[in-house]
């Protein structure tokens, strides 16, 4: 039996013999196509590196010329005519900005972008835009004065946020304007420059002169100031929380904001309309009264007295 088994595996291994043997020559041809294929790989790879390389070097031998470098110097703003040249070379000189740039550096307009973001005098970054060969484009929402917040003999310039502006950075009242004056009398603290008023009475007074611009009532009835000092404080005499007064003199009773406290108090639509129905008798100078008071479903308005 021993012998059987012997001879049947010196059988197998003389067939497995000769079938590699067989095998042999295509085994030695795709090796050689194998070793072939690897080194034109290897040389088509070399060849790449080195075109990459090449290319690269090349480029930034072209970028880094002195033609292509920006600085702030060279930025172009569409300012427009409200702001000083003061505020122009301010804004030029932004903190955070970097004395030079490549203008071809990666996320440059993002970069800049996010520097005039955070600054106190940029509302918001309408765009940023590479102008070759050394120059950047951009467009700002830039903060404008609105107001000036009167508090005994201190004033302070404001915007439609009630973030407090730099006087000597723009020119207010603006050409063929009259500056308007909210008249504040309490003791919180005055922000710095670029910080917002944390104070409810001169928050309304803005919203409510925002109200008044955006519909053109502050230049048709020429507002001179919004009186904000009697807000939360309303009199048993019925003395208005927020008073207008008229670059004439009329007193105009304005009432506060609708609120869960006051449901029966107009809307300032309401309000609006009972001053215009008052306007198309007396006629929007308001000079034959001492005052309007549209607080009420029905206005009432007091003429001036005459000797």
């Amino acid at each position: 039996m021993k012998n059987v088994l012997k001879y049947h595996y010196v059988n197998v291994l003389d067939s497995l013999k000769v079938h590699l043997a067989q095998l042999q020559p295509y085994f030695d041809k795709v090796k050689k196509t194998t070793f072939s294929y690897l080194l034109r790989l290897a040389i088509v790879t070399v060849l790449i590196m080195v075109v990459l390389w090449v290319v690269k070097s090349t480029w930034l031998h072209f970028t880094n010329r002195k033609l292509f470098l920006v600085s702030p110097a060279t930025f172009t703003f569409e300012t427009p005519d409200w702001v000083t040249d003061r505020f122009i070379e301010k804004i030029r000189n932004i903190h955070g900005l970097k004395i030079t740039y490549n203008i071809f550096e990666k996320d440059l307009t993002k970069k800049i972008a996010d520097v005039y973001e955070k600054s106190s005098l940029v509302s918001q970054v309408a765009s940023v835009q590479r102008k070759l060969p050394n120059m950047i484009k951009i467009k700002l929402e830039l903060r404008r004065p609105i107001a000036i917040v009167k508090r005994k003999s201190d004033e302070y310039l404001i915007d439609k946020e009630c973030v407090r502006l730099i006087r000597d950075l723009y020119k207010f009242p603006e050409k063929e304007g009259d500056q308007i004056y909210i008249v504040d009398n309490s003791r919180l603290k005055v922000p710095g420059y670029g910080e917002k008023w944390n104070d409810m009475s001169i928050e309304e007074g803005v919203n409510l002169l925002n109200y008044l611009k955006y519909n053109k009532i502050d230049e048709l009835f020429k507002i001179a100031t919004i009186d904000v000092s009697h807000i939360d404080r309303r009199k048993k005499n019925g003395r208005s929380d927020i008073i207008l007064w008229t670059k004439n003199g009329t007193m105009i009773k304005w009432g506060s904001q609708p609120s869960p406290e006051n449901l029966h108090e107009l809307s300032n639509y309401e309000k609006l309309q009972n001053l215009l129905s008052v306007a198309n008798e007396e006629g929007t100078d308001l000079s034959n009264l001492e005052y309007v008071d549209v607080r009420w479903k029905t206005p009432i308005a007091k003429r001036n007295n005459i000797q």
